[in-house]
Formats: C-alpha cells, structure tokens, sequence
C-alpha cells in the first residue's frame, strides 16, 4: 500500500515498482495532531517527509518568536528533502497546520535506492529547482506588491493548489505567509472581505470571488 502511495509522488514515481516497494519497507508512519512541531529549525537533519493526508507550515522563527512562513505542503507533497545533501541542521520548523500522517525516510536508506536511479535524481533535483523559483516569487512579492496584493496573491495560491474555496490558516498565518504585520494583514482581509472577496473565520478563510482577489495583484 505504501508503495503504491509513493507511486502517486513525483520523487518516487520515477523509480521501478521494486525500488518504490524498498523505499517502503524503510519507511515509518507517524501522525501530528494540528499545531503540532514536525521538526525545529537547528535540530539534526536526518530524514525526509512524504506527507500522506494533512497541510504543514514550513516557517523560519526570530529570536522574538515571530516567523516567516515560507512554504505550506499538503497530501502527496514531500518535506525536509535538505537533509538528503548534508549533515547540516535544520534551516526551518515544520508544524503541522491540521492532523497530518506523514511517512519518515531516512538519507541513507534514500540514497540507496536513489542512486540507481538518474529518473529518480533529476526529479529530486526538478523539485529543488521549484523551491528556488517559489523563494525567487516570494521575494518579488515582498519587493513589488503591496500587503492588499501580497494577502490577495498568498489566498489565490494556496486556494488554487488545494483545489478548494476554504483554506484553513489563522489570520496570524497569513501575516507570517506574506511577512507583514497582523494589523496590517487584518486591515487588508477586513477591506477585502467587504468588497465581497473572501470570509474571515476564526481558523479559516473562504474565497469568494477570484476575480476581485486577481485585481489586489498589482505589479
């Protein structure tokens, strides 16, 4: 069953039915409940992540305890992949935003199978090059959009990949997702949610209306 899971995920998919069903076999199952800490930044890296069912948060904390969401991943999408290239420690914190199963590998039981497989690496490679045009976009957000835009531009994505209207983030979340106040955050949703755009629940955001969201991305 894991194997085939894996067959469902980029990375793994590129590998033959018997290296996927010996990934699996090194593979352990563990569950978070919402708002629980996968890993934290600066802890040892020694395993990667396949996430089964549930969304996490990767985030980079201050010394004041504010933090920067960089990236949220959901149900086939992978996390702490960094851990397969050094021994360096963790460069974020991974918290899970609802219940969330994962499946652990660790390095060098991916490694192994991986290195008999160049369909394999050049897809592990393909999914770091994303992580850098997606950190390249979030800089030019930050330069170029104004907090409407970036609150507008951080819902539209996240909506789009979910493949659904409602998004389960607090509006703590979404200033930490688009690195800007939460008065600042709460005045742009407040504005936007009286144009019709979205609703603001407690946990909870629902897009409304796409195209009024489009029209707050000013470049």
């Amino acid at each position: 069953m894991v194997a085939d899971l894996l067959a469902e995920v980029p990375v793994f998919a590129a590998l033959s039915q018997p290296d996927r069903v010996e990934a699996a076999t090194h593979m352990r199952a563990r569950r978070f409940a919402r708002d629980e800490v996968v890993f934290h930044r600066d802890d040892p890296a020694a395993h990667m992540y396949v996430i089964v069912a549930g969304t996490v948060k990767v985030a980079i904390p201050d010394e004041s305890g504010h933090e920067v969401v960089i990236a949220m991943e959901r149900g086939g999408g992978i996390f702490g992949q960094l851990a397969l290239f050094d021994d360096a420690p963790r460069s974020a914190t991974v918290t899970a935003i609802n219940e969330t199963q994962v499946l652990a590998l660790s390095r060098e039981d991916f490694l192994r199978v991986i290195e008999r497989n160049p369909k394999a690496m050049k897809e592990l490679l393909a999914l770091l090059a994303r992580m850098i045009r997606r950190a390249s976009g979030r800089i030019e957000d930050l330069v170029f959009l104004d907090v409407s835009g970036r609150v507008a531009k951080c819902l539209l994505d996240i909506s789009t990949a979910q493949g659904k209207s409602e998004i389960e983030m607090t509006q703590d979340d979404v200033a930490a997702f688009v690195g800007a106040t939460r008065v600042s955050v709460n005045r742009a949703l407040a504005d936007l949610e009286s144009q019709g755009a979205l609703s603001v629940g407690r946990r909870h955001i629902v897009v409304k209306d796409v195209d009024r969201l489009r029209k707050q991305i000013r470049y």
